[in-house]
């Protein structure tokens, strides 16, 4: 048995482009390899545009990857057993505006992972699972009849975390996940992520370009740049060193 939760050996993920009259190819990540313990936080920086997010979606097979490979908990992540390992591998997205359906109560969005799966057997314990998950997360009861333009960017992210730990997962990835939050309250999410990992056992991936968050919240930082990971070590030898 591995003594990691996540394996990512060489992962290439190309999109095909056109420039001009030309097709070309996008290597929006071009053999990138790291490892991630349980209970341990990845931080992931670089540039906009460095392929980090990219990462993170072909890490989950929201991408295809176009070559390389990914384990979890030793296994091999593929087609045809993605859906079984998304119960373990979830993701809190960066924009908690468009990651929601407006046309969904908090309690049917957070819910409706528990129906993807069939983890509860009827709408009572469907809805004491949400509200569970939602005091989790630091919202009430209250907040489940509610639609999503009805709630703060914070409020939102918190319902975005809540949905990806409906399932119960043991990864998730972090897609900048308070860049589009208020200062004020980035630190308020951060803190209930921390929070949550201490509590639960979680590991994030958590991709960021801001260095002091990712500071705060990490064991081990790569950078990237242009698609490769150019460095990986422990944050404190990586940020005494810059």
């Amino acid at each position: 048995m591995s003594e990691y939760l996540v394996e990512v050996e060489h992962l290439k993920q190309y999109f095909q482009v056109r420039s001009g009259f030309k097709n070309m190819t996008l290597k929006a990540v071009d053999d990138v390899s790291f490892c991630i313990k349980p209970g341990e936080t990845l931080g992931l920086v670089g540039e906009s545009g460095c392929g980090k997010t990219t990462v993170g979606r072909s890490l989950l097979h929201l991408y295809d990857p176009t070559g390389g490979t990914v384990r979890f908990e030793g296994e091999e992540v593929t087609k045809k057993n993605i859906q079984r390992m998304r119960a373990k591998m979830q993701m809190v997205f960066q924009d908690p505006y468009s990651s929601l359906d407006p046309r969904m109560t908090a309690e049917d969005i957070i819910g409706e992972p528990l129906d993807v799966h069939h983890l509860c057997a009827n709408r009572k314990e469907r809805r004491e699972k949400v509200i569970s998950l939602m005091e989790l997360v630091g919202l009430n009861s209250e907040h489940a009849t509610r639609y999503a333009h009805e709630f703060s960017g914070g409020q939102r992210q918190r319902i975005g975390i809540a949905r990806a730990l409906a399932v119960d997962p043991k990864f998730i990835v972090c897609d900048e996940p308070v860049s589009a939050l208020d200062v004020s309250i980035q630190a308020q999410v951060i803190n209930t992520l921390e929070s949550l990992q201490e509590k639960l056992g979680l590991s994030y991936l958590f991709v960021s370009h801001d260095l002091s968050m990712v500071r705060h919240i990490s064991h081990n930082v790569g950078v990237m740049y242009l698609g490769c990971m150019v460095e990986r070590a422990p944050v404190q030898e990586l940020y005494s060193n810059m």
